[in-house]
């Protein structure tokens, strides 16, 4: 699993969590160069965060004829609704014509976030 996490800047040039509500939320990009089939996981230090309480996909990167590569979704335990774990999640990849697992060959790419919890 290899990936880059840029966090993003808000309007005043800071990348720093945020205050929203009684959490932090944070808007990230992780560029998923290499993809393995247990999923990427990211951690909520690599999103300046202590945990992470949700998270949402905000963006995906597109190729050159404005087509969505792999689909991704966070993945959640499915009897309860919560993160594997309350400091990392992990974005599953599976293509979206077939169902299958998806490609190590970097066509997942980019996701945006936007990640809340507790710094």
């Amino acid at each position: 699993m290899v990936h880059t996490t840029v966090l993003h800047a808000n309007h005043l040039g800071m990348t720093a969590s945020q205050v929203a509500g009684i959490e932090y939320m944070v808007d990230a990009t992780i560029d998923i160069s290499t993809y393995t089939a247990q999923g990427e996981v990211v951690t909520a230090t690599e999103l300046g965060l202590s945990s992470i309480q949700a998270v949402l996909i905000t963006g995906r990167e597109v190729d050159a004829a404005h087509k969505v590569l792999n689909d991704v979704q966070v993945k959640i335990a499915a009897e309860t609704g919560v993160y594997e774990s309350s400091t990392s999640f992990k974005l599953v990849s599976t293509i979206a014509s077939s169902g299958a697992v998806g490609d190590a060959d970097g066509t997942t790419g980019a996701v945006r976030i936007r990640a809340y919890g507790r710094l």
